[in-house]
């Protein structure tokens, strides 16, 4: 079982690489982790029907972080498939993408930059170990 990100585009910003560096060298205590950043838009071909994949979108599904800490602790316990995570361009994603997806997900109503999105959910991912671990990072 890993937990993968797959996204569009490098970071540029230093704090964001180093954030999201610092959430990575954390999240590995825990599980095999890895982010794998690609060129192109068209990010089906990266959908694997053996992964639970979770496309981030605007209209997805929105959870607390206790509730993503249960919704992740469900998926380690219950089946086998590696989590992948992909964030796609500002355009999104192709309705093709979609129909394939195992979830959409929203980490917020409000627009947030993609290097921002990548750290928060790197954060998100990290804390919901913590809770699972029942960890003090998450007061």
């Amino acid at each position: 079982m890993h937990i993968k990100i797959i996204a569009i585009g490098k970071l540029k910003k230093d704090y964001i690489k180093k954030g999201v560096a610092d959430y990575t060298r954390r999240i590995i205590h825990y599980i095999p982790f890895e982010i794998i950043e690609i060129k192109e838009p068209n990010l089906e071909k990266f959908l694997n029907r053996d992964s639970f994949n979770i496309l981030l979108d605007e209209k997805g599904k929105q959870f607390s972080s206790i509730e993503f800490a249960e919704f992740i602790e469900k998926r380690i316990n219950f089946y086998a498939k590696d989590i992948v995570f992909f964030i796609g361009s500002a355009e999104g994603f192709s309705e093709k993408a979609k129909e394939k997806a195992s979830l959409l997900l929203s980490l917020s109503k409000m627009t947030i930059p993609h290097e921002l999105t990548r750290m928060l959910l790197v954060e998100q991912i990290y804390r919901a170990f913590t809770i699972i671990r029942g960890e003090q990072y998450h007061k």
